[in-house]
């Protein structure tokens, strides 16, 4: 037996072994994807599309679950006739790598839809990350996918780009704990579990303008110190597998070419030995995009030169590489060292031992009762109340005007990137390809189209199906109730008089509907309006590529607010969708705002639950919502002298930074912010009043439920540092606890902060925790921290490159 098919080996010996038996073309073709239309037709794997195109074996398939959009046992027979292929019938035997976008669930037949991860990250609770991804990695594994493009941990702070749902908001600390949770739910044992690739390293989400791709402005020290956080915290606490390069431009040159981003600051500082894959189609845009390559190869070249270990979602660029090899432009260990990070995960992950998944049992390995009801406890969680001047939750027996165009629809509160989402694109893809921006996918088959080959990857998705097979789903509204989704509407109309009227479309301008939902506001006692965004591929107003100009609510839906309102019955607005809105007009004239954010399938039950007072709401924001668009960049943890709140002498802020002329620099909604139907009291503070440099902070607060019922609040610990020669954050996020209370019950939170997380760039850009005045802030929000106190960090300066501290353990008792 060769060694590296040995089991009882060390990983790292057979990944040697295997390396060195292997040829240059064996070599590139580990680095390369392929999208799963190249050897599925008529739902069965053709084996001789796999020997004409993978005679060297392959490295991954990506997409790989729009091929089980219709039937799990099916997708599972292919994940097993593709392994078999590369396993028993290529030189060397490696197996596939299966690949897919699982966000927020399995995103073919069968699986467990979850909400998004703008409401994941709402809850601020870690374990249910954790919880979820497991299930979600379960099932994932059930249907053959060895590795998932997630999660998400991009800083969001630009609420107009479009994939701001995908992401857990705008703190650097919160998305650390979010994703570091739900890397560990979905890697598991590695054995039984799926590779994660956190994305989109680096600085995805600070694009100028908003627009998705653009140029991004962030010096080294914003880099590391805020963008880079989450990413190094994936690897040192839950030694996430790979990453996803963002397919963007830092400094004039786009991130996977960057060796100063995706050599220097990956590998040397953060140490990371992990897989960096390119993001879809992102080699390609280095070269009919950006123009930094001549030709499509060149800009392969300039990829693995830069750091990107694999091409997706086709590997048409680095599948030439050898070529670069053989007239030394590039060193073969360049591609050898791509090469060992992408066999490791497949060692480690054993695909070598389990390559085959059993086909009879993937139907009972996907969603149940107990899996939905995670999700919808997860959406129950997440819910943020924003207003309520006491008319929620709804009183027993009222008549109710439902109205908006959330209100009747099951598909517009599920995400992008999921299996209705998919089912969407793909039906669209025939009618209207243009309007479909499918990263990767689209990018082939404009390419395809120029270089005048015969089918797109768009119309070859749909060779995958056999015949009818898309149309015996029978249409979104099925697919969705198969799930378990109900509509606002139906789950008002159980409980009380309800009045219907839809009164617009999301982004259409007729007013047509204004009349009937005037009159049934006008019937009943209290009006609530669904409004807000919808979210995937065709016709939304979000998603990858789908930015927004504007804050303000789409098409007519403020119009129709304000004429609903006009009737002098309380109005009650949720708010759905992909991003925020400045909603200063409802902010000021609804009786009550709820922030429903993309709930998923439970989105009915869910928003319904805390309308009539079944859940007590106590999600809070993971982001900042502005008054208007002039207000962008604004973050809660902005430098001193800069932002809302910048902390500078009260003299020199009113000469220097007045604030503006034509309107509050104030937030609509602080980040942390969320309000419950009870009242809380955090009270006690206590805090050790020095600290070494290198020790620990002990804080310690209570926690009352003041008021009636039983509800729950994010205990929030901020801190402020003084003593830098370099401006540092106004305040930052460094610990949290949801605690849930019974009335008139306390609890004692106590936060223990490790100074190594304190870290950050001094003049000599040095990663130091250095002696000075450390202001203790605690609360419920980042603007409400009504418990203040110093610690003195006494000591010298700690280098704590590659040592600093990611998590704040709390207690509760």
């Amino acid at each position: 037996m060769e060694l590296y098919k040995d089991p009882s080996q060390p990983v790292e010996k057979r990944v040697e072994d295997l390396l060195s038996r292997m040829t240059l073309e064996e070599k590139a073709a580990q680095l390369c994807g392929h999208l799963m239309p190249s050897c599925v037709e008529n739902g069965e794997v053709k084996a001789e599309k796999l020997r004409e195109l993978f005679p060297n074996g392959h490295g991954r398939f990506t997409q790989y679950s729009m091929a089980g959009l219709t039937d799990p046992e099916m997708i599972a027979k292919i994940a097993n006739d593709i392994q078999r292929y590369f396993v028993e019938e290529t030189r060397l035997g490696i197996p596939v790598a299966l690949q897919t976008e699982n966000l927020c669930g399995w995103p073919g037949a069968g699986g467990t839809l979850f909400p998004s991860m703008a409401n994941v990250g709402s809850t601020w609770q870690p374990e249910l990350a954790k919880e979820m991804s497991q299930v979600i990695g379960q099932e994932s594994r059930a249907a053959g996918a060895n590795s998932a493009m997630s999660p998400v941990i991009d800083v969001s702070r630009d609420p107009r780009w479009g994939r701001t749902y995908e992401t857990f908001g705008e703190d650097p600390y919160l998305i650390s704990q979010m994703g570091v949770a739900y890397i560990q739910g979905m890697q598991g044992d590695k054995e039984n579990g799926v590779a994660c690739i956190a994305k989109h390293f680096l600085g995805y989400a600070e694009t100028q303008s908003g627009l998705n791709c653009a140029a991004a402005r962030i010096n080294d020290r914003e880099l590391y110190e805020t963008f880079a956080t989450p990413f190094e915290a994936a690897d040192k606490l839950a030694n996430v597998s790979g990453m996803m390069a963002n397919y963007g431009e830092i400094d004039g040159m786009p991130v996977g070419a960057n060796k100063h981003i995706a050599r220097e600051l990956l590998r040397d500082k953060m140490g990371f030995k992990g897989m960096l894959t390119s993001d879809g189609a992102a080699i390609m845009k280095m070269w009919n995009f950006y123009h930094i390559a001549d030709t499509y190869k060149e800009a392969g070249l300039l990829a693995r030169k830069g750091g990107l270990d694999t091409e997706i979602p086709v590997g048409a660029a680095f599948a030439q590489l050898p070529d670069y090899v053989r007239d030394g432009q590039l060193d073969e260990a360049l591609l050898d060292e791509s090469v060992r990070r992408i066999l490791t995960i497949k060692f480690e992950y054993g695909l070598f031992e389990h390559p085959y998944v059993d086909v009879s049992k993937v139907k009972e390995a996907m969603t149940n009762s107990d899996k939905q009801a995670l999700g919808r406890r997860i959406a129950e969680r997440s819910l943020i109340l924003l207003k309520n001047d006491g008319t929620l939750p709804l009183q027993k027996g009222a008549k109710v005007a439902v109205i908006g165009p959330h209100a009747d629809n099951l598909r517009y509160p599920v995400s992008g990137y999921t299996y209705p989402a998919y089912i969407e694109m793909v039906e669209a893809a025939l009618t209207q390809p243009n309007a479909v921006s499918f990263n990767g996918m689209a990018d082939e088959a404009a390419n395809q189209k120029k270089e005048e080959k015969a089918k797109s990857p768009f119309a070859a998705a749909f060779d995958m199906y056999k015949q009818g097979e898309l149309e015996a789903l029978g249409g979104m509204n099925q697919v969705l109730r198969g799930m378990g989704a109900t509509r606002l509407k139906e789950e008002l109309a159980g409980r009380y008089e309800v009045r219907y009227a839809q009164g617009c479309s999301i982004t259409g301008q007729e007013t047509d509907g204004f009349e009937e939902a005037v009159q049934a506001a006008k019937e009943s006692d209290v009006a609530v309006l669904a409004l807000g965004g919808n979210c995937g591929w065709v016709n939304v107003t979000g998603g990858e590529g789908k930015d927004r100009q504007s804050l303000a609510l789409p098409g007519v839906q403020q119009q129709l607010l304000e004429a609903v309102a006009a009737t002098g019955k309380p109005v009650v607005v949720v708010l759905y969708g992909p991003g925020c809105f400045a909603v200063n007009w409802a902010a000021e004239h609804a009786a009550a705002i709820l922030q429903a954010w993309m709930p998923g399938p439970s989105a009915g039950k869910a928003v319904a639950d805390v309308l009539d007072g079944t859940v007590n709401p106590g999600g809070k924001l993971t982001v900042t919502i502005p008054r208007s668009e002039g207000q962008i960049p604004l973050y809660y943890n902005h430098k001193v002298g800069s932002g809302y709140t910048d902390g500078a002498d009260s003299f020199a802020s009113a000469i220097f930074s007045g604030g503006y002329v034509d309107g509050s620099n104030q937030p609509l909604y602080p980040f942390g912010y969320g309000l419950s139907y009870t009242s809380f009291a955090v009270e006690g503070l206590e805090a050790d009043k020095t600290a070494a440099t290198d020790g620990t902070i002990t804080v310690r607060c209570t926690v009352k439920n003041t008021g009636e019922r039983e509800g729950s609040e994010v205990v929030q610990l901020y801190t402020h540092f003084n003593g830098a020669h370099v401006t540092r954050p106004n305040k930052q996020l460094q610990g949290f606890a949801r605690v849930d209370l019974a009335p008139g019950e306390e609890k004692t939170v106590t936060f223990r902060l490790a100074c190594a997380q304190l870290g950050y760039y001094n003049e000599e850009m040095e990663f130091v925790v250095e002696p000075g005045m450390l202001d203790v802030l605690v609360g419920t929000s980042s603007e409400q921290l009504p418990l203040r106190t110093r610690t003195q960090l006494t000591g010298p300066a700690v280098n704590v490159m590659g040592k600093r501290a990611y998590t704040c353990p709390v207690t509760v008792e």
